[in-house]
This record gives C-alpha cells, structure tokens and sequence, in this order.
C-alpha cells in the first residue's frame, strides 16, 4: 500500500513539473474591449495591454478564439501570452 501511494505522489509530482509555471488556457472571447481567457474577462488597451504571441510581440487583433493563452493583471491585463 505504501509503495502505492507513493508512485501516485510521484507521478502527479512530475505531471506538475513538467506542466511548468502557468497554465495557459483557451480563449473562449475576444473583442476590441476585452478578452476572455478560461472563462475569465479581462479589460484590454491597445497601449497598455502588452501582447506576445509565440514568443514575438504582437497585436490584440491576432488573438483569436481557441488559442492557448496566459493573461497577468486584474481587471485589466497588463500582459497576454499566447501560443
């Protein structure tokens, strides 16, 4: 039993490790104003709101419903990472 246990601790050990950081998650709506990442909305600014997508700097008119991405702020998101 005890070996059992911890061969499940191990593998949902190395499924996190190998996940890394952040966890992105699929944008579900996108518009001028805002997105909405995972069921998440957040606010968006063309000057303010810093997009990256696949490593390069990019636009908020790329980011299209169904990709994976990550967003940093509160209300309104500081910075998008998309892949």
């Amino acid at each position: 039993m005890k070996k059992s246990v911890v061969a499940v601790l191990a593998a949902g050990f190395a499924a996190a490790v190998l996940a890394g950081p952040a966890l992105a998650a699929k944008v579900d709506k996108v518009d001028a104003k805002s997105i909405t990442i995972g069921g998440k909305t957040y606010k968006t600014s063309n000057k303010r709101t810093k997009v990256m997508i696949n490593g390069a700097a990019g636009k908020l008119d790329a980011i299209k419903v169904g990709m994976d991405c990550t967003a940093k702020g509160g209300d309104e998101a500081s910075e998008i990472d998309c892949k």
